[in-house]
Order: structure tokens, then C-alpha cells, then sequence
């Protein structure tokens, strides 16, 4: 897929748009699979019950402050590093207000990379690894296990989207910092409802901010 891509943004066979689609796809269409393969083959084909995806009154107060708390700390370390703030990648490309540029600049962003995400590492990963771990290890360290690790792996997704030594060391700490936060959510409530909604305050707000600015 990652080949198609790029064979797709040659001169010649360049579409903007069919690029777009697969630059999402190639993780999306993956990560997707896996829950699906869990839930519906070897789970109870529950995504509540498998994974966790149920979002209270209580997940949507937790997320929206656990998302601005973590963009502002992830803010300052930006600034701190580049002198500005570089969120996880999120590129408007051509400004051209259509149906494309709605799916590109907010939906994939900040509502379906979201959910998207937090699916795969807080509600599969997460619980996984915690289920596993479970077996050789003490509850806590079977917890902070699962944490972290899917924190890491979190970050090394988005490491792909530097162009630089520097843009990696902002983009990986931006993101271990959300990361973490996002896998306590989901490890403290049971649920990946509080780590969806502060994912997508977390990318909403850069998204909002650079349209604003």
C-alpha cells in the first residue's frame, strides 16, 4: 500500500485526492481489520464488551479536559523545541473549501483518526497486552506494562509524519505525552470513550487554532 502511494504521487499518475484516501488507509484499513478479527472471530462480537467502546457523561468531561491538558503541555514543548506549534501532523494542503478539504483539514483528523486509533491501541492493544501480561506478571505491572507500551507504539505511528531529527524528538515526546495520558484514561475507566473524545479535543483544538490564526 505504502508503494501504491508512493507510485501514485508521480508526475504522471499524481491524484491529491486518491493520495489523501490511501495515506489513511494503509493504517486505517489495518488497524480496523485487527479489531475486527478480534471482536468478531475470537471475541464475543461485543465492541462494547471487547474492547471497551462505550463513552458516559463522565468519559466526555474526562476527555475534554484530559485533551486540552496534554495539547497545552504538548504545546510547550513544541514552542519549546521549534519555536511553534507542530501538533501530530496535521497538513491543510491547497486551500480549496470542497467536500475534500472538509474530509482532509476536519473529518479524518480530528473525528476518524480518533476513533480509528484509540480502537486499535487503548481498546485492543491496550487490553491485549494487559490480558497477557496478566498471566506472568502482578496487576500493576501487568498495568503499567500495557500502558506503556501502547503509548510507544502510539508514538512510533506518528514518527512516520517527521522530516526532521528534531520534528521526530517534538513529535514523538507530543505524542508519548498524549499517549500515556490516553492509556491511563482508558486503563482507569475501563473504557476508551474518555480516550476517544480527548483524542479528538487534541487534535480538534490544533486544527481550530491554525484555521483561526
Amino acid at each position: 500500500m505504502a508503494g501504491l502511494t508512493n507510485w501514485l504521487q508521480t508526475p504522471r499518475f499524481y491524484d491529491g485526492h486518491l493520495v489523501l484516501i490511501l495515506s489513511y488507509a494503509v493504517v486505517w484499513v489495518p488497524f480496523l481489520g485487527a479489531v475486527g478479527v478480534a471482536c468478531f472471530l475470537r471475541g464475543t462480537r461485543s465492541l462494547a464488551h471487547d474492547v471497551g467502546l462505550r463513552i458516559t457523561f463522565f468519559d466526555v468531561l474526562l476527555g475534554v479536559g484530559a485533551g486540552f491538558l496534554v495539547r497545552a503541555i504538548a504545546g510547550i514543548i513544541e514552542i519549546a523545541f521549534i519555536g511553534r506549534m507542530s501538533g501530530l501532523g496535521v497538513t491543510f494542503g491547497d486551500t480549496v473549501y470542497d467536500g475534500w478539504w472538509v474530509f482532509g483539514t476536519i473529518l479524518a483528523p480530528v473525528l476518524l483518526a480518533p476513533f480509528v486509533e484509540e480502537l486499535f491501541f487503548r481498546g485492543l492493544l491496550q487490553r491485549a497486552l494487559l490480558q497477557a501480561g496478566s498471566h506472568r506478571l502482578s496487576a500493576r505491572s501487568a498495568t503499567v506494562l500495557s500502558i506503556i507500551t501502547s503509548a510507544a507504539l502510539f508514538a512510533l505511528l506518528h514518527l512516520t509524519q517527521a522530516a526532521n531529527p528534531i520534528g521526530a524528538a517534538v513529535l514523538g515526546i507530543s505524542a508519548v505525552t498524549f499517549g500515556l495520558a490516553a492509556a491511563l484514561i482508558a486503563g482507569l475507566t475501563g473504557r476508551i470513550g474518555g480516550a476517544i473524545i480527548a483524542h479528538v479535543v487534541f487534535n480538534g483544538s490544533l486544527v481550530a487554532a491554525s484555521l483561526f490564526s
